[in-house]
């Protein structure tokens, strides 16, 4: 953690306020637009509730840090703060957790909003239920629409641990993050899932409830801006391949190797229509399939033979189906003329 690093703002103590049963926490960095969305459907939503949120600009250059100084006289009761110097994604997040004095944390990445009632609902069930852990759901990735509660750390993984991946799909104790910091180094890219699953994994029988409903969804905004992943094509071999397979593959026990490669197999981010953006792009070779072959073995969801052939072909031929194929044309049309699908 990089706490050398100084700070143009301070973290704003919150006024007349005790510490708050939870609280969000947005990290940020040259998102302003995409982060004043997202705020105008968590700060309204955050006082009546006296949900705590804390924000942390990571040296941005746009003028995020003056719209955070606007808004904190609007919110008063808001944290923000600010880098004078990129210390990356993992630190900036870190950093704005273990700034909240909150018991329960949500973590959030700035270009979802939060749906209406979505914190009036997770208030409630951490208020009555007292859960270890709230996985919660959104529109790109419905596990199951029925509310569910799990026991055991190795079900949370093998069944919700992709999901997790999400920065925002989480709601968890702050000294999950505190915990983990004294056992083992935080992923670059997933410090987050590595926080909540290290944390299950001390516990005899933990108590982690599914949400059945919708609480977070992308904001217009960043589909506009075409935000629509935090991790760009130049890391998205990395990210969703060694990084994503070494988070999950180095947390400790009870997860067996089984359940491991159980999780990352239920769900890639790796698959077909992404390894040709990718090799259209020029940012997947069959060099690179080979330098990393162990890890993206289990993270792409082709076979490795179709890998190998997109690795391969001219980038031309690979966009040619991305734009012209027949599929993708018809989708394109009916999602212009608004049509109903079928």
């Amino acid at each position: 953690m990089a706490e050398h690093v100084e700070l143009l703002g301070n973290v704003n103590e919150t006024e007349n306020r005790a510490a708050p049963l939870l609280a969000i926490c947005i990290p940020t960095r040259n998102r302003r637009e995409v982060l004043e969305e997202c705020l105008a459907s968590v700060l309204p939503q955050a006082g009546p509730l006296g949900v705590g949120v804390c924000v942390s600009d990571n040296c941005s250059s746009d003028g995020t840090w003056q719209a955070l100084e606007s808004l904190k006289h609007q919110y008063p009761w808001m944290q923000i703060k600010r880098h004078t110097r990129d210390i990356g994604y993992r630190d900036n997040l870190t950093g704005v957790v273990l700034s909240s004095h909150a018991h329960y944390i949500w973590p959030l990445n700035d270009k979802l909003v939060l749906l209406p009632g979505a914190l009036e609902y997770v208030m409630s069930v951490l208020v009555h239920l007292h859960p270890d852990a709230v996985v919660v759901n959104a529109p790109s990735g419905i596990v199951s629409t029925l509310e569910k509660e799990y026991s055991t750390p190795q079900s949370c993984l093998t069944e919700l641990g992709w999901w997790t991946s999400v920065t925002g799909a989480t709601v968890l104790p702050r000294q999950a993050f505190v915990d983990v910091l004294y056992t083992q180094p935080l992923s670059r890219d997933h410090s987050h899932v590595v926080a909540l699953f290290s944390y299950l994994a001390s516990l005899r029988a933990p108590r982690v409830l599914f949400s059945g409903r919708v609480l977070i969804q992308p904001g217009k905004n960043a589909i506009a801006n075409r935000v629509v992943s935090s991790v760009s094509l130049v890391r998205r071999l990395e990210v969703s391949g060694r990084s994503w397979y070494d988070a999950v593959m180095n947390l400790p026990a009870p997860y067996s190797t089984n359940d491991k490669l159980q999780m990352l197999r239920s769900h890639s981010m790796l698959g077909f229509r992404m390894l040709l953006r990718l090799r259209a792009e020029g940012e997947l070779s069959l060099q690179r399939l080979n330098a990393d072959q162990v890890p993206l073995r289990v993270t792409i969801s082709v076979p490795w033979w179709s890998a190998v052939i997109i690795s391969v072909v001219p980038r031309w031929m690979a966009r040619f189906p991305l734009y012209v194929h027949p599929r993708q044309m018809l989708r394109a049309i009916r999602c212009r003329l608004r049509l109903p699908r079928g």
